[in-house]
């Protein structure tokens, strides 16, 4: 085999056990029982329960899943089947986590999915039921990537005197659990105005009297404080220019060229290397380089050639500045909006901005939306105006009067 051929390994087992996971926990349907997906921006509005019309959605054909399902004990939306008129919130937390069940198997691999939850009282205990939910989300396969806070600076007003007033709910943001950590994000796309202008560092020495006083040592971890103790504001980095997956196929080849395993490369390296060594050789998330001194001692063991030795052990000093991002800053995971109002009786409309901000974020060019629980239908309106097409599922039928009076045209389909 030619060095050059490396990155034409095939992955190894880890890949066969999540496909083998998954296979045993998502729910595969045949596809001949399948609705068609939408072909253009009109809403598709499926009516009826949520479970069957899950089921007539394909495999891993929706990018991002965006919704707000009735609270429980909450809202009487006029069917004896729907989500929140349950006895007890531990049965209305079991079916939400069973719709995620059959979300996943929806669910691109790269998708993701937005839940806003609210929450309940009984006997002025506070029930935690979105957090119920997110736990056994997680445990039947999810990422809990954000909490997000949703705050509503125009909350209702409050007549409570032993407790502190609600003011926010949280939004969930999942993905899928996989090993690779498959996420499309596009962080551009809701990027906010910075608050301040550009700072400018100060180059001068000083005495030091800040956070790290009496604890020098640490100051590095202040590009500011470094700059105040010692009057430089460099950086030692290494020249890496080749991404850590290259890097990581590189060494699969060289440890599986020399019949090693990472066991093998553990016991040479010694004990304190157990829960290192499966860093180097993984390309998702959790993937590292090895250090300058790890990367010579590899190298003596797997003996690879000096393809990469020079930007994986030359150093440079790099300028240390901190420069805004020209299209603004990561928005962070407190939303402040305000609540949507509504003509619609017994109705709590969604507001358009948390759509907006999930579908911009995680929605590439040709991605499908869905709601599993669309009620007045803005997650379509929002997915229309934003030229995406859409799924909308809904329990009640004169709803489809109220889509169509927001969005327009809304297409019925019959499941």
């Amino acid at each position: 085999m030619k060095i050059e051929s490396y990155h034409k390994l095939e992955q190894d087992s880890s890949s066969f056990n999540v496909l083998l996971k998954r296979s045993n926990n998502y729910k595969k349907h045949q596809s001949d029982e399948f609705l068609s997906l939408p072909q253009d921006t009109i809403p598709n509005l499926l009516i009826g329960d949520v479970f069957d019309a899950l089921k007539k959605i394909p495999d891993k054909s929706i990018s991002v899943i965006v919704t707000s399902p009735p609270y429980w004990n909450l809202r009487d939306y006029g069917s004896d089947e729907q989500i929140g008129s349950e006895k007890k919130p531990e049965e209305y937390v079991k079916k939400m986590v069973n719709i995620g069940n059959e979300l996943i198997r929806i669910l691109k691999d790269d998708g993701a999915y937005f839940l806003n939850i609210g929450d309940t009282y009984v006997n002025q205990n506070l029930q935690m039921i979105p957090q119920r939910v997110a736990i056994g989300m997680q445990n039947n396969g999810w990422l809990l990537r954000n909490q997000l806070i949703w705050y509503k600076p125009d909350h209702m007003p409050s007549p409570v005197k032993s407790r502190f007033k609600n003011t926010y709910e949280p939004i969930f943001f999942f993905t899928k659990n996989d090993w690779e950590k498959k996420i499309y994000f596009d962080l551009d796309a809701i990027r906010i105005p910075h608050k301040t202008k550009q700072i400018e560092l100060n180059l001068s020495k000083k005495d030091y009297k800040g956070k790290f006083d009496g604890n020098e040592n640490n100051v590095g971890a202040s590009p500011g404080g470094r700059i105040s103790i010692t009057g430089e504001n460099y950086i030692t980095k290494r020249k890496i220019k080749t991404t850590q997956p290259i890097i990581c196929d590189y060494l699969r080849f060289w440890r599986d060229k020399n019949n090693f395993t990472n066991k093998d490369i553990v016991n040479f390296l010694g004990a304190d290397y157990k829960h290192t060594v499966g860093h180097w050789f993984r390309k998702d998330a959790g993937g590292s380089y090895p250090s300058i001194d790890d990367w010579i001692k590899l190298k003596s063991l797997l003996r690879f050639d000096d393809k990469y030795d020079f930007e994986m052990t030359e150093t440079e000093e790099v300028l240390q500045q901190i420069n805004y991002h020209p299209k603004g800053k990561n928005p962070g995971d407190i939303l402040k909006i305000n609540t949507a109002k509504s003509n619609f009786k017994h109705f709590a409309i969604f507001p358009e901005k948390i759509p907006e901000i999930a579908i911009k974020a995680c929605c590439p060019k040709d991605g499908i939306i869905l709601d599993p629980f669309a009620g007045s239908g803005t997650t379509g309106l929002v997915a229309k105006r934003l030229n995406k097409k859409s799924i909308l599922i809904d329990i009640q039928p004169d709803f489809s009067k109220i889509m169509e009076e927001r969005i327009g045209e809304i297409k019925v389909v019959s499941i």
